[in-house]
């Protein structure tokens, strides 16, 4: 537990109280919309105590929105295709379905001209989804699936960048059918074998192993 200010230590009870209203309101009143005294009213503390917690306010919406993120293990189906497919919809569901719709990218706007401020938001969203979207492209190549001059951390650029995207502008969420139709595509363009990739993918689980 961190000191606050003047040596205090601080009460996680209050922390996670501030962190879920930040959420709830975020969710209802936009993030221009925030207010530090609707936070602390909900959260039942003062404002001047979110503010000894949180002197930048884009420091505690990055918080509160890491709150309810859960990161995911690295999708280990015995299958690349399917592998990347749900790392696909994965990253989907975190920027989607977990975080309040409208919020990213007018917080990431107001953290871009501030370094610090800018890598701790990507440290808290957005890199740990992807980190475990690298880990299955990884496998895939170390299993012969992709060719081994494949890059990971540039593949799962090329598969979140759409996603991001439509995170960012408010479109529709890439769906199972748009997972697999983006997958495919760059699959199409990697893999060794890519109908041996889709045989795998269309057999039972307990089967997959007789085909590596």
């Amino acid at each position: 537990m961190s000191p606050a200010p003047g040596g205090r230590p601080r009460d996680p009870a209050i922390d996670a109280a501030v962190l879920a209203a930040t959420v709830r309101l975020l969710g209802e009143d936009g993030y221009g919309g925030l207010a530090l005294e609707r936070v602390a009213a909900l959260a039942g503390t003062s404002k001047a105590a979110i503010r000894r917690r949180w002197p930048r306010r884009q420091r505690l919406v990055i918080d509160a929105l890491a709150s309810v993120l859960v990161v995911p293990p690295a999708p280990d189906n015995g299958c690349t295709r399917c592998d990347l497919h749900q790392s696909v919809r994965l990253l989907a569901e975190v920027l989607h379905e977990r975080l309040p719709a409208g919020v990213l990218a007018p917080l990431i706007a107001d953290c871009a001209d501030d370094p610090e401020l800018h890598e701790h938001l990507l440290h808290s969203l957005l890199r740990p989804g992807r980190a475990a979207a690298a880990v299955a492209v990884r496998r895939a190549v170390e299993r012969g699936d992709l060719l081994p001059d494949v890059d990971p951390e540039l593949f799962v650029d090329l598969l979140a960048s759409v996603v991001y995207r439509r995170a960012l502008f408010g479109e529709a969420p890439v769906d199972a059918s748009s997972a697999r139709a983006l997958v495919d595509l760059l699959l199409r363009g990697v893999a060794v074998d890519f109908d041996r990739l889709v045989l795998i993918s269309r057999q039972p689980a307990e089967r997959r192993h007789l085909y590596h």
